[in-house]
């Protein structure tokens, strides 16, 4: 199997949508779902035979403000993701 078919075979895990029903609730009761945010940060994913690799950029912002030059944007979630 290719690398591709190898990932989409792994189990899948690690993702909760709890929330949506919580928003479904909200919205029932008239209050507005929470809002997406544009952040800008750059992450981006390579699969290949051997794994995958990701790569971000590591700055932070608030605003036009640099908060942080040192952050890191990928976590350690599961071994299977």
């Amino acid at each position: 199997p290719t690398a591709s078919e190898q990932v989409m075979a792994r189990p899948m895990g690690g993702f909760d949508f709890s929330c949506s029903l919580r928003n479904r609730v909200l919205m029932g009761a008239g209050q507005r779902p929470p809002k997406a945010l544009k952040t800008g940060t750059t992450i981006c994913g390579v699969v290949f035979d051997g794994g995958v690799v990701l790569g971000a950029d590591t700055r932070a912002t608030e605003g036009t403000t640099v908060a942080d030059k040192n952050c890191e944007k990928i976590h350690y979630l599961a071994p299977n993701i």
